[in-house]
């Protein structure tokens, strides 16, 4: 029996689709969504109770101020653009290799050596940052310092680089699936059109897994974004704004690695703790910004 023959065991009908009842495995999974649900607020509604006392006693300086001085003031703007930048360097040095990489590996490289190289990719999306960090001190900071004449390679660069090594595994293994999973009628179609290879990828493949391409450029955005100790070792650790802005050469801080190096001193109590943990809201704030970007993104690139 076809479900429109049985509607009342089926569910209701919306949008001309039928959804099972009610029955057991509803309220499951309705539970276990209510639980997901429940701890991201329980993290958010700790985050704001306990950022609260430096809001009330820092107010707007807060989030623009400049200055970060324990017991006097607390201006999280530096670790603010510390992420921001960070962030966009690794995307834009990391994007080009990843999308390309997976362009090519999904479309041109031979299934074995397809195999293979998906393979290496997913293992070095799993090695942890830790690792990543000691490598940018031991060899990219270094390779900095010598490359542009400075006198300490720890720098802005040094962590937009080193989280770019570290985000590219994941965006060009997910993209790369997000391509094999576009079916191969629409290919095999647009050959018997006449389309070349070249222009079967750019003409039809890309723009079907482009869903799936950004979200794994969004998912990369996130690690970027809450990386804490392979930034912490690489950043500089100084809390300020570099004058002018765009200089990446200077050292700076981000919201990850300020809490990697501050939140074992401040003991968990004062109002050090405090504007730490309004740095961590700021931080779940920005995530969530970006999350909801791209679900607008994906809402608007689904056909």
């Amino acid at each position: 029996m076809s479900p429109s023959a049985d509607p009342q065991a089926n569910g209701p009908e919306r949008n001309g689709r039928y959804f099972p009842g009610r029955g057991p495995a509803y309220w499951v999974c309705a539970g276990f969504a209510c639980v997901a649900l429940g701890a991201a607020g329980i993290l958010l509604g700790y985050l704001v109770a306990e950022s609260l006392p430096a809001l009330r006693s820092q107010g707007w300086p807060f989030l623009l101020g400049k200055d970060w001085f324990v017991g006097e003031n607390y201006g999280a703007l530096p670790m603010i653009y510390g992420s921001v930048m960070a962030t966009a360097l690794a995307l834009a040095l990391a994007l080009p290799f990843a999308l390309g990489g997976a362009v090519f590996v999904a479309e041109f490289l031979p299934a074995r050596a397809r195999l293979i190289v998906k393979s290496i990719m997913e293992l070095l999306a799993g090695v942890p940052g830790i690792v990543y960090g000691l490598l940018g001190m031991s060899f990219l900071a270094p390779w900095i310092k010598d490359a542009f004449g400075l006198i300490d390679g720890n720098s802005l660069l040094a962590a937009g680089a080193l989280l770019g090594i570290m985000v590219l595994p994941t965006v060009m293994t997910l993209s790369e699936d997000a391509l094999r999973s576009v079916p191969a009628e629409y290919r095999e179609n647009a050959l018997s059109l006449g389309l070349t290879q070249t222009e079967v990828v750019f003409s039809v493949a890309v723009p079907q897994a482009l869903p799936g391409i950004a979200g794994a450029v969004f998912l990369g955005v996130g690690r970027a974004m809450g990386e804490t100790i392979a930034v912490l070792l690489v950043i500089g650790g100084i809390d300020r704004i570099p004058s002018p802005w765009y200089d990446v050469f200077s050292p700076g801080q981000s919201i990850p690695s300020k809490l990697g190096r501050e939140a074992a001193e401040s003991l968990g109590y004062g109002l050090h703790w405090n504007a730490l943990m309004g740095l961590g809201l700021v931080l779940l704030l920005m995530t969530m910004a970006v999350a909801f970007a791209g679900n607008l993104f994906l809402r608007r690139a689904r056909p």
